[in-house]
């Protein structure tokens, strides 16, 4: 492990895309189409390789140091993963907008799903920012057993105004909402949920300034997670399965869900088993890991609090 190792604050608490850039993609998409809408994203991509600086640098670095390729594809990865990561955007969008159903899909381990959600005890779904969460969503939605509840935990305010413009386009989604809130009324409601024998849906690669990480082995180096996901499934003893949406060609998506993990024997065992699954996933689908910064980095001394 390196000794010189950047100490700095990595995610900031907000994800990428605007308000406008949603409102021109729906726009093409319901008249124009999703080739029309994947053209004009030709250009787009190539505005993001030379004007947003520190994610081109933190994706080279991926490519570069992490997955050991070569200088021309290196930066060849710059551009396709801004371009796939848009074609995952407009694809969401589609799909919110009612769309979904110009999209194949292929299962790999859905059956554990509903496993877990047909032993009633409760369970959480855990994945990472890569792939497509929405499609994983969407597909989960038409795969689980009649009565389940499945919730998805989410930033209060992330995105409210681009939420707002996207609820008057979509169809109406079943899964409820577990808002994080900063009174931490979002633990109260996790808990009666997985008590109610309810699915949590929710993120384990970014953590919020602040809050409590865990330390875990990935690409060879050492890594903070937010822990919080992983004490929940420890603290509340229920099965948790990591899952993903991976696209595999213009129209296709590969559903992917491990076998659950039980009882594990700290929070840091949970961590790891998330942290391993992600990196052999990022490995096989390279383009499509969504952390626009450097995930490596140690955070500033008060940014977190490791357990």
């Amino acid at each position: 492990m390196s000794n010189n190792k950047t100490i700095v604050t990595s995610w900031k608490g907000k994800s990428r895309g605007g308000l406008l850039g949603y409102k021109i993609f729906v726009f093409i998409i319901k008249n124009l189409g999703l080739r029309a809408a994947y053209l004009l994203l030709i250009f787009v991509s190539f505005y993001f390789v030379f004007f947003s600086a520190k994610s081109t640098k933190s994706i080279f670095v991926f490519f570069r140091k992490r997955l050991k390729k070569s200088f021309l594809k290196s930066a060849w990865g710059i551009y396709k993963t801004y371009y796939v990561f848009g074609q995952s955007l407009i694809d969401r969008t589609a799909t919110l907008g009612g769309m979904g159903d110009k999209f194949t899909y292929e299962f790999d381990g859905e059956n554990f799903i509903r496993e877990i959600a047909e032993e009633g005890k409760g369970g959480v779904l855990i994945s990472a920012h890569a792939g497509n969460w929405s499609m994983a969503g969407n597909i989960l939605d038409k795969n689980m057993p009649e009565k389940t509840k499945v919730n998805i935990v989410m930033m209060a305010d992330e995105h409210k105004k681009i939420q707002d413009f996207l609820d008057k386009t979509q169809n109406k989604q079943t899964a409820n909402i577990i808002a994080i809130n900063n009174d931490f009324s979002h633990i109260v409601a996790m808990g009666i949920a997985l008590r109610n024998g309810e699915l949590l849906c929710m993120h384990g690669d970014r953590y919020m300034p602040g809050s409590e990480t865990v330390v875990v082995d990935f690409f060879g180096e050492k890594v903070h997670l937010p822990s919080g996901p992983f004490q929940l499934t420890f603290r509340m003893k229920v099965p948790y399965t990591v899952v993903y949406a991976f696209k595999e060609s213009s129209n296709h998506y590969h559903f992917y869900s491990t076998p659950p993990l039980r009882n594990p024997a700290s929070v840091q065992e949970a961590a790891q088993f998330f942290a391993t699954s992600m990196e052999e996933k990022i490995r096989q689908y390279p383009y499509q890991w969504y952390n626009f910064y450097d995930f490596w980095a140690i955070p500033l001394k008060g940014d977190s609090k490791k357990v």
